[in-house]
């Protein structure tokens, strides 16, 4: 027999909080809207899951061992390791720093105040289980999300090249359009709903908090349903998928397009609602593994290059934002930023390092995939064609920390996911990673 419950809280930092996302610091001045960490717990036949989402960028390591750490003295050694945890991706959330005191007191405040929410959320998820019922149904259908490498007629690959740039031939892959969605019942409601959706959120830029087109996702389901019930996202994996149509010459930073995006989202999701079908909840496995992620090693040739530009490419600093498409454009800025993340990488990298994966199984139909890091959408479709459940979730930024993960045959085609850093990963990683998901189950 199922029980659920479900529980959230409020993780909005206070002003003055640095924002993730960008490469250039953008101290928070503001909130459009809040933050939050969202929980659904589920017990069967005395074992227990939850599923954890913040609405962050990424976790670092020193989050995740904190929440750990609370989470094994309120509720004793085996839940977390039955958790997964996992990030949104807003671009507009606070930045935490891989360190035990953040750097500065309202950061540590943010920090403090976000694990305390974790755990509250948790507890309250977990003092809250009834018996429940689960309906999932899915859709191919994600016109908000577009390949973000592509192909130029030089026959080179460049990440966000530019609005209406001629030289765009075509997007470097397609990608998995799959939208996955999980209704909690009780009581005759809708109690929770999860939702699994590909996409970056980075559509606002700015120096304002926000929760992306994932809280105006939730609001705009919730509004029509007429019901606060918790909406979580999980964020599929989007590396290589961004909201920009670089076909068109439209403005598609700001506000307006969180609201957009995550207004159209929701009309795709309760459009789909009508077609829920029961899922049986009658087991529970919760499978763990640690897979070893290789780091890049760079050749005398790359390391020369990247001394080269620094050598010979002005130190200019750069106005504003500094975004991912400054290196498609040659800010030297931006040039310089990568070629010294090169020599970093050389210098400064492991061997490799060690990350999480968790699988969740409900039934004979469900099934919740984690990824670490931000893995290419190509990693999403490997497990979802050699998963044998129908509806296979699948949650990156999730259980453990990682940079990018490309496909291996980006890494000689270029653009900015495989510029090389301290610790980025290798060609094999993203195999790697598929072989241990898929041996999981």
């Amino acid at each position: 027999m199922l029980k659920a419950g479900y529980a959230q809280e409020v993780i909005t930092p206070p002003a003055g909080v640095d924002l993730a996302g960008y490469f250039n610091k953008r101290l928070n001045t503001g909130m459009y809207d809040d933050l939050y960490v969202k929980v659904v717990a589920m017990e069967i036949d005395g074992k227990r899951t939850a599923l954890v989402s913040l609405e962050l960028c990424s976790i670092a390591k020193v989050m995740f061992d904190a929440i750990k750490t609370r989470i094994d003295a309120e509720f004793g050694e085996g839940l977390y390791e039955n958790m997964l945890i996992c990030a949104t991706h807003t671009h507009t959330g606070p930045r935490f720093i891989n360190k035990e005191q953040q750097e500065d007191e309202v950061t540590q405040y943010a920090f403090d105040q976000t694990v305390d929410a974790v755990v509250r959320a948790v507890k309250r998820a977990f003092m809250s289980l009834l018996p429940a019922e689960l309906e999932a149904t899915k859709v191919f259908n994600n016109p908000y999300g577009f390949v973000r490498r592509y192909w130029m007629t030089s026959g080179d690959i460049v990440t966000n090249p530019g609005w209406r740039n001629p030289n765009i031939d075509k997007p470097e892959c397609d990608y998995d359009r799959t939208i996955n969605i999980l209704a909690l019942k009780q009581c005759g409601r809708m109690a929770a709903l999860i939702c699994n959706i590909a996409n970056h959120g980075d559509t606002i830029g700015g120096n304002f908090v926000s929760a992306d087109w994932y809280g105006r996702f939730a609001q705009a389901v919730q509004h029509e349903l007429k019901s606060s019930l918790p909406v979580m996202v999980l964020d599929d994996a989007s590396g290589n998928i961004n909201h920009f149509d670089f076909h068109q010459q439209i403005n598609q930073t700001g506000y307006h397009e969180a609201v957009r995006i995550g207004r159209g989202y929701a009309r795709i999701v309760l459009d789909a609602l009508a077609d829920l079908k029961p899922v049986a909840a009658d087991k529970l496995q919760i499978k763990n593994t640690t897979v070893t992620i290789p780091h890049r090693q760079l050749s005398d040739e790359e390391v020369a290059a990247a001394q080269n530009i620094l050598d010979t490419v002005p130190d200019i600093k750069k106005e504003g934002d500094f975004e991912s498409q400054d290196l498609a454009n040659k800010v030297p800025a931006a040039l310089r930023y990568f070629a010294q993340r090169a020599l970093d990488c050389k210098a400064k990298s492991t061997p490799s390092h060690e990350c999480r994966l968790t699988t969740i199984e409900i039934g004979d139909k469900l099934a919740f995939f984690s990824l670490p890091g931000e893995p290419f959408n190509g990693i999403a479709e490997a497990i979802r064609s050699a998963s044998p459940y129908e509806y296979t979730f699948i949650a990156e930024l999730a259980q453990s920390p990682s940079g990018y993960v490309p496909m291996a045959e980006c890494f000689a085609r270029g653009g900015y996911e495989v510029q090389p850093g301290v610790d980025t990963v290798a060609p094999e990683a993203a195999q790697a990673i598929i072989d241990a998901s898929v041996k999981n189950i």
